[in-house]
This record gives C-alpha cells, sequence and structure tokens, in this order.
C-alpha cells in the first residue's frame, strides 16, 4: 500500500459548497447562486491577501467579512445566519460511501481545512462523515496555500486530496503526492499524482492498488483491434482501455519470414523493440537509405513493442526505398574502443 493516510480538503472536495445555494435562497431570493459565487471567491482572496501581509484571522471571521463585503446591504442578523450555513454543508453523495471503502481498506482518513476546528468538526457531523483525523491551518495560523498549512500533514505515506485546483497544486508544490478531482473546475499548474473525476473514481484508484496493482495479461488475452501496416501483425497488450496505463502502449509484433513490411513511423513516441524470435532487419531515413541487422529468410520474426506514449499514431508512407541500403552499426559510447 503506498498510502496510510489520505487527506481531504473540506469546502468543494468532501462538502458540495454549489450545494449551499439553495439554503441561500430564502435571503437572496434569485439572486442565490451568484451571491454564493461571489462570496465564495472573495472568502479565498481574503485568506491569500492575509498571507501576502503576513496576518491572520480565523476562517469564521474571514468567511463573515467577505459576506459582508459582497452583500453589504443586508442585515447584519442575516448575514449571521449565512454564515452559519456554512456549519451545515451537503456531502457529495459518493463522499461517504468513498470513505468507508477507505476504512475497510485499512486507510486512516483525514481533514485539512482552511476552516476552524469548530467549523470543521460541526459541518462534518451534519454531513454524516466518518473521519479519524481533522486538521485546520488554526494550527499553523496560516492559509493554504503557504507552505505551513500543508506541512500539518506527514509527507510519507500522506495522499492528499482536493477538488479545488489551487489547493492540489500549493499541496504538490510543497511535495505531498496530490489526487485531484476534476469536476470541471481550473486545473492545478502543477500535475498531480492522481486525477480522477468522482469520489467513488477516487476510491477505487486508491483501494484497487492493492488488488490492480499488477496487471497481468496472458498470450491468449491480446487485443488485435489495433492500428495495423502492411506485412505486419500488431496486437495490444497494454493501453489506458485495457489495464488504465496512462503513458505506454505495449504490444506484441509478429512479421513473417522474408516478409518486408511497409515503411511507417509512430510519431514523436520513442520505442523499445524486444526480438523474442527471429531475425530483424530496421530501416530508417527519408528513403530508408540506412540498415541495421540482417533479416532472417526462412524464420518469423516475433517481438514485443513498447512505445511511451498512447496515442494511436501509425503512419504509413508511401515512398520508394533506396537499394541497396547502407548497414550501419551502433556502438554506445560506454562500451566503443
Amino acid at each position: 500500500m503506498r498510502w496510510h493516510l489520505v487527506a481531504f480538503d473540506l469546502y468543494g472536495t468532501l462538502l458540495d459548497v454549489s450545494g449551499l445555494a439553495a439554503r441561500l435562497v430564502p435571503f437572496a431570493g434569485d439572486g442565490a447562486a451568484a451571491l454564493l459565487a461571489g462570496w465564495r471567491k472573495r472568502q479565498l482572496e481574503l485568506t491569500w491577501a492575509l498571507n501576502a501581509r503576513g496576518e491572520y484571522q480565523p476562517f469564521d471571521v474571514v468567511t463573515a467579512q467577505a459576506l459582508r463585503e459582497v452583500a453589504p446591504k443586508l442585515a447584519e442578523e442575516v448575514r449571521t445566519q449565512m454564515c452559519a450555513s456554512w456549519l451545515t454543508l451537503p456531502a457529495f453523495p459518493d463522499a461517504a460511501p468513498m470513505l468507508e471503502k477507505l476504512r475497510a481498506a485499512g486507510l486512516r482518513r483525514g481533514v485539512l481545512s482552511n476552516g476552524t476546528l469548530p467549523m470543521i468538526r460541526a459541518a462534518v457531523e451534519a454531513a454524516g462523515l466518518s473521519l479519524d483525523e481533522l486538521r485546520s491551518v488554526d494550527e499553523a495560523r496560516v492559509y493554504k496555500t503557504d507552505p505551513r498549512a500543508y506541512a500539518l500533514l506527514p509527507r510519507e505515506g500522506t495522499l492528499f486530496v482536493s477538488g479545488n485546483g489551487w489547493d492540489a497544486e500549493g499541496a504538490k508544490k510543497y511535495g505531498l503526492q496530490v489526487a485531484w478531482i476534476d469536476r470541471g473546475g481550473p486545473a492545478p499548474g502543477v500535475a498531480p499524482d492522481l486525477r480522477v473525476h468522482s469520489l467513488a473514481e477516487l476510491a477505487e484508484a486508491v483501494c484497487g492498488w492493492r488488488e490492480h496493482g499488477v496487471r497481468i495479461v496472458k498470450g491468449d488475452g491480446l487485443d488485435p483491434n489495433t492500428a495495423q501496416t502492411p506485412g505486419m501483425s500488431r496486437a495490444a497488450a497494454i493501453t489506458h482501455a485495457r489495464t488504465g496505463a496512462e503513458k505506454l502502449w505495449a504490444g506484441t509484433v509478429t512479421i513473417h519470414a522474408n516478409a518486408k513490411t511497409g515503411a511507417h513511423h509512430h510519431g514523436a513516441l520513442e520505442s523499445v523493440i524486444y526480438v523474442v524470435r527471429g531475425r530483424a532487419r530496421m530501416r530508417w531515413g527519408d528513403k530508408l537509405e540506412y540498415m541495421a541487422e540482417a533479416a532472417s529468410r526462412d524464420q518469423p520474426l516475433e517481438c514485443v513493442l513498447v512505445r511511451s506514449g498512447q496515442e494511436p499514431v501509425v503512419v504509413n508512407l508511401d515512398l520508394a526505398p533506396a537499394e541497396p541500403p547502407e548497414e550501419v552499426r551502433w556502438i554506445d559510447p560506454i562500451h566503443r574502443s
């Protein structure tokens, strides 16, 4: 198991901030959704402004100030009731089942939030979520994305999960392993370790590590439904669709004895060809004028092919090859005499 602790951001990750809009209708009417968007935006801006000035105010104070700025005409008692709604935000529907799956897999489940500890406890309890550890940036008296906020979590064995791109980016820059819940919002500026589209998908990725960390593709399970070139037969073993691979394509290639395949290339990908049986003559150049190794005339060529990307690029070329080709013997610099 790669992780011992899975720590979640709270607002926008486990709890659906957009779900607050319906609860604000009695206060803001049809403009509730727009008001909420402005309130949330100003709330975050104030935390970052405090960081920039080296100052700190608790998140409930920041939340009240943000609402005061975006809705100055509302009565103070109305704003107080609206701020209290942050204590009962609805959870995403897949949050509780995901947390239970992590518990069953033996993982600790935590929260690292901008909210104060009383805010976190109230919201988690109201949403019916079961968690093992609650941490507030209030302990460090600094807000995300300051590294001191993420330092409240251990680097080793921790996966930090956020549905906010800016938060995922901050955690990744600090040095945590990060999963980003891509629900259509702005992406982090630094690639996360894991990108999923829901908490349910996250549970499968995290808990499935033990069951699916190694994928075995047997010889009778290869897929011939992949791009082909005349004179050879390709069969895919490792692709994203078949095994979940993100960066590799791997499969087998068979070329019949004494066959000459069509000229082709695979774009800007790097390829590894491991010859299992037979010999191959590889040709390259604008007119295939260069050649390495001799081909067998009486034995089929069987090889395993690994490429550095999954783009289905096979460009078959129509060109007249130069004859005879020039043989080029490659000797790596380390072993050059």
